[in-house]
């Protein structure tokens, strides 16, 4: 297979600084290129000369300066590495494309435009290198016009969805010419080294994501229009009710941008003349109008919605009247079927209560889910081959919960096929097919594997699944699960490796948990079968935290023995983790929270997802942790102060007591939060030796690999007697800064309350002096530390508000 090493960016927007930004994320350094501009009064009064590298690679530098380096959230996850991307333009800098192995265009959505770039790159590119176009729509046979078989086979189309960070869609194009080894190469470098979810369209008009998720956009705007019904209404009904972004509609409009969605819109309706609905396409008034006025959503500040400010002077978003084109408050949007579905938990029980309601809300969301739904049906196999690809370009582009045919499949594909009859609506061929030919749905799982339905052949086909991609759900269904409690079960996924999942609701830890976890370590260290242990589970957030409503209720209570025993076994099963006699590693993903995150530190290893958000902020909910978690970020400072031979205030070569004492302070005290996995090792949540995997799909067998790896020279440690502290002296330290936040207002007066508790813990509780204490010394500490902020009134009142109302409460 080839290898791309470094990458050229052609375009230098938004989009071109995304992809150049998410190459930085991955450790990819590139190239980004873009025009020379005109030179102007404002570039002589700033003392540049038209000659001058900084005027000249000015559009480039100022994409990664303003794009990438402002930019929030932000589009890379540390900004040290935004010196991968090299700034240059397409006249100076054109020798540089012979040192990629990848050349991405991302200019502007003009054929001939396009095609001059294609020329100028044929004439610079080093052979062999792969040339692909991020085009939302422009085919690929048209755009590789005039270019050489050479240039052709090694030509494809990466639509990559914005923005590139977050978003894990991207619809890889190909022709007949495409070389199978660029494809493939191309594909996994998508996959692997990117994190994405490659999805494998045809060349015909906005592929496959946008040619539906358009469609929908524009059906729900026609159907508003028709029966009266709000912006704010439609947001309410198609939204998180139906497994939609809580975006929805429109408020989805204004975060992607309206002008981007009526081009979306104007190409389907201008080169699909044969589409059945090409009619939703069609452009109403209001959205002419908008456009005029330039409402494009966010980037204008208004859209569907506008935010501004009330008579009293407080934030009020107002929404577009879509008969007027003027704003007004939003209405209070009430319907039985919203009320109905308000306590359901299960994604599939809300839908078909939501198109089941005889409610105006219900009429809406019938019609728009079953509009959807035959669109997507008849769209196979003219946009992609079968239903898999169709639904996970849903899924990965437009953050759907489920894909069209997971949702027939969800309602009953009979009784959407009878409810379409009824009302005269023809039924799609593929929904004919599955009916007479298949098992009536278009999923099914046997033994553990799941198949889809495929209309090639009219039989049922394994979903494509790499060996690479480990689903704890399927390995349960193939009888993996070796034991199972309420909170946690315990999988053994392979090759002697063993994996705790959390199940509870957010994944919060809780007994069960724990008990999961000591069941794990028992099995792993007893049986020469296995040879180690991760922690991951298939949610979608690793661990909010541990169950705060326990401890509330417990608290209340004065139940003092309970709470200490749950965070006294809490202790001890994170120490069990770091000090088993076989290696453990952590996976941790999504939110890893309080709780969620001392787990993770109290493994040997930790392999984090690089959308991990993790952090200690146990202060908002009155608290300090209590899992060891300030232990083990004190002791990560201290390794990192080592590892740059530190000699810091009134210590030895592990930086000085104060220095590490300090910097864990700030980290657990202003409960700070990393928004990616590579800022978890700047607030010390990670060590050195952690490691980052992109893919999401990969995550758990990579943390799979590293315990197989690690076992290989495994060696048992016991547990730190050597960990200097400050005593008193450091205390006091602190306790002034404290004092001196309190004092200007800054902090309330239980902030500095939890702030001293926390200082307390972190200079070795009573112990007069500087001195070297052990880690059970700390836990001890840290957990007679807890339970007394656990007994303050005011702590109790925070966790109660966090319980109520999801918000910190600063008493």
């Amino acid at each position: 297979m080839m290898q791309i090493k470094k990458v050229a960016v052609i375009g230098s927007g938004v989009m071109g600084a995304g992809i150049a930004a998410h190459l930085a994320n991955a450790g990819i350094p590139s190239v980004l290129l873009d025009i020379v501009p005109k030179f102007t009064e404002e570039d002589a009064k700033a003392g540049l000369k038209e000659t001058d590298a900084r005027f000249r690679n000015k559009l480039a530098l100022k994409s990664i300066e303003e794009v990438i380096g402002k930019s929030k959230p932000s589009l890379i996850f540390d900004k040290k590495d935004m010196k991968l991307i090299c700034a240059g333009n397409t006249q100076d800098d054109l020798k540089l494309l012979g040192e990629c192995d990848w050349i991405i265009e991302v200019v502007t959505e003009r054929l001939d435009i396009k095609q001059k770039v294609f020329e100028t790159v044929e004439k610079n590119m080093k052979k062999g290198a792969i040339i692909s176009s991020n085009t939302s729509g422009i085919p690929l046979k048209t755009m590789a016009e005039g270019r050489s078989p050479e240039f052709r086979k090694n030509f494809v189309i990466t639509h990559f969805f914005n923005p590139v960070r977050y978003m894990k869609l991207v619809e890889v194009v190909s022709s007949s010419e495409t070389d199978k080894e660029v494809l493939s190469t191309v594909v996994d470098f998508l996959e692997n080294t990117l994190g994405k979810g490659v999805v494998t369209a045809k060349d015909t008009p906005n592929f496959v994501a946008n040619r539906i998720g358009v469609y929908a956009w524009m059906a729900s705007l026609h159907e508003a229009l028709s029966r009266g019904l709000s912006v704010e209404a439609v947001d309410k009904i198609a939204g998180a009710a139906l497994g939609r972004p809580k975006s929805a509609a429109f408020r989805t409009a204004d975060m992607v941008g309206l002008d981007t969605l009526v081009h979306v819109a104007k190409n389907t309706y201008d080169l699909c003349l044969q589409d059945e609905s090409r009619e939703a396409f069609k452009i109403p008034p209001i959205l002419n109008t908008m456009i005029e006025k330039k409402l494009f959503g966010d980037k204008t500040k208004q859209g569907f919605y506008k935010k501004t400010k009330g008579p009293d002077g407080k934030k009020e978003i107002l929404s577009i009247n879509l008969k007027t084109g003027e704003y007004g408050p939003q209405e209070k949007v009430r319907y039985d079927s919203l009320g109905a579905i308000k306590n359901l938990e299960d994604l599939p029980e809300k839908i078909r209560t939501m198109v089941g309601a005889a409610d105006p809300a219900g009429e809406f969301a019938w019609k728009q889910v079953s509009d959807t739904l035959v669109y997507a049906a008849n769209r196979i196999p003219e946009i992609a081959d079968d239903v898999v690809n169709v639904d996970n370009a849903m899924k990965w582009g437009f953050n759907w919960d489920l894909g069209p045919f997971e949702t027939l499949d969800v309602l009953g594909v009979k009784n959407v096929a009878d409810r379409l009859q009824k009302e005269g609506r023809a039924v799609p061929v593929i929904i004919k097919a599955v009916l007479e030919k298949g098992n009536g749905v278009f999923y099914k799982n046997d033994k553990g594997k799941k198949f889809f339905f495929d209309q090639r052949t009219n039989s049922y086909q394994p979903v494509p699944l790499k060996s690479t991609n480990i689903v704890i759900r399927t390995l349960k269904e193939q009888g993996r699960e070796l034991k199972s409690n309420t909170g946690a079960s315990l999988i053994d996924i392979g090759d002697g490796v063993l994996c705790v999942e959390f199940h509870t609701k957010m994944n919060a830890i809780d007994g069960d948990i724990g008990d999961m976890l000591n069941a794990g370590i028992d099995l792993m260290e007893s049986s020469r079968d296995y040879a180690g242990l991760v922690i991951a589970n298939d949610g979608g957030n690793f661990s909010a935290g541990a169950n705060l409503m326990l401890l509330w209720l417990e608290s209340q209570q004065k139940n003092w023995d309970n709470i200490e025993k749950l965070v006294k076994g809490f202790q001890d099963v994170c120490m069990r983790l770091k000090y088993s006699s076989k290696p453990t590693v952590a996976a941790p993903f999504g939110l890893t929270l309080g709780g969620g995150c001392e787990v993770s530190m109290g493994c040997d290893a930790i392999r984090a997802h690089g959308e991990c958000y993790i952090g200690l902020v146990e202060v908002g909910a009155g608290l300090i942790p209590g899992g060891g978690g300030n232990k083990n970020v004190l002791l990560n400072v201290e390794a990192a102060l080592k590892a740059k031979g530190a000699k810091g205030w009134a210590g030895p070569s592990d930086g000085g007591f104060f220095p590490k004492v300090q910097k864990t302070f700030e980290t657990v005290a202003f409960a700070k939060v990393a928004t990616s996995a590579k800022e978890a090792y700047g607030h010390n949540y990670f060590k050195r030796s952690d490691k980052i995997s992109l893919s999401r799909d990969k995550l758990l067998y990579d943390a799979k690999q590293d315990v197989l790896e690690m076992a290989k020279t495994y060696q048992k440690t016991t547990p730190r007697e050597d960990i200097y502290v400050g005593g008193e002296g450091a205390k006091m330290a602190l306790l002034n800064g404290i004092e001196g936040f309190r004092a200007q207002g800054l902090i309330s007066e239980h902030d500095g309350l939890i702030a001293s508790k926390l200082a307390h813990v972190l200079t070795g509780g009573n112990l007069p002096n500087q001195g070297f204490v052990s880690e059970q010394y700390l836990l001890d500490v840290e957990r007679e530390t807890f339970l007394q902020l656990c007994g303050e009134e005011k702590s109790q009142a925070r966790m109660q508000s966090l319980l109520m109302t999801g918000k910190p409460l600063r008493n």
